[in-house]
């Protein structure tokens, strides 16, 4: 009981969020927080089979145990929500089992999932607005609760894996799809603004070209700019089309980006001074040791296909996608200005 409570103290100060800042910012703050989006925002709403998430080592860092989160440890969601100084939304699919948790919102995030179609039979982003939808019109969240709630969307990477992946789409054809990929966006922003949400955080990209997946081939040397590059172009079309609604002069809502790809960048190539203690690598903490296989993996008797790094608070990234808990504990801190902008 006592490791817990100074735990929960060490994270309000390291977030910004001492007394002090508690007594001056409560009553501005949203009351709930709803979660919409990807793997690096799920936080077990996943099924068990499906993914590595629900795998040793995942959760090794926090809270000690495979919990669904794509990470060793906290992912962005957490963060927010302890900004907030709400606990960590319940995921969607334990809902049920929630009781009054439900109060402080839902996460409906589902790992690889997508704006668009990803993987069967995980819910878009049009799907997950609709499981809210559904608690609204049951009558789980009135008006005056929406007015008081702020929507966390981390979304678009999977699309362009699909896309490149499992949809004959080239290379040439990227720049194409971002647009349609930031219209569906904005199409959704929309739609979250018209159910009463007060407020919205939506999670850039990072350098997608980067992520260990992307520089394996390479020995972890080095990244992909052509993929960073379509990244940062996703980045400034999402600014712009969030500007104009921010414009609007009768907008009920207000939006905000949160931007990690300088600091995801700066990290990587270990010029940012906020690491403490972050070595930048391309390699991750957490890989596979044999063809095919990687973090999570065992063979058939149990055997792990994967080894660790000693100390996930130095890397960059967990597993071949996911930053770890100390990576999003550094990007929390770049963009938590624009989360304080967006509640002044």
């Amino acid at each position: 009981m006592a490791a817990r409570f100074f735990l929960s103290i060490f994270l309000m100060l390291l977030l910004g969020r001492g007394t002090e800042g508690l007594r001056h910012r409560r009553h501005h703050l949203p009351k709930r927080l709803f979660v919409f989006g990807d793997s690096y925002a799920d936080t077990g709403n996943i099924w068990k089979g499906l993914a590595s998430c629900w795998k040793s080592p995942y959760g090794s860092t926090f809270p000690g145990k495979p919990a669904g989160r794509f990470s060793d440890g906290r992912v962005i969601t957490d963060f927010v929500a302890t900004y907030l100084g709400v606990p960590s939304p319940v995921p969607y699919r334990l809902r049920r089992l929630a009781g009054d948790r439900r109060r402080y919102g839902i996460n409906f995030a589902y790992g690889g999932t997508g704006v668009f179609d990803t993987i069967y039979p995980l819910p878009n982003m049009t799907t997950q607005i609709d499981f809210l939808e559904e608690e609204i019109k049951a009558g789980t969240y009135r008006p005056r609760q929406l007015r008081s709630s702020m929507a966390l969307i981390s979304l678009a990477g999977d699309d362009y894996v699909s896309y490149l992946n499992f949809h004959n789409g080239t290379v040439a054809g990227l720049r194409s799809f971002v647009r349609s990929v930031v219209d569906q966006i904005e199409v959704d922003l929309q739609r979250l603004i018209r159910l009463g949400v007060g407020r919205i955080g939506v999670l850039g990209l990072g350098p997608a070209g980067c992520v260990p997946i992307m520089t394996q081939n390479t020995s972890y040397s080095s990244c992909m700019e052509a993929f960073n590059q379509d990244a940062a172009y996703h980045n400034a079309l999402l600014h712009k089309a969030i500007n104009v609604i921010n414009a609007h002069p009768s907008r009920p809502s207000r939006i905000a980006v949160f931007d990690m790809f300088d600091t995801l960048q700066a990290l990587v190539h270990r010029h940012n001074k906020l690491r403490q203690g972050i070595e930048g690598t391309l390699r991750p903490c957490c890989i596979g040791t044999a063809a095919g296989s990687s973090c999570g993996d065992t063979d058939g008797n149990g055997k792990p296909l994967y080894k660790v790094c000693d100390d996930p608070g130095k890397a960059v990234f967990w597993d071949g996608n996911h930053p770890t808990q100390a990576t999003w504990t550094t990007i929390f801190q770049s963009f938590r200005p624009t989360l304080q902008h967006l509640f002044s």
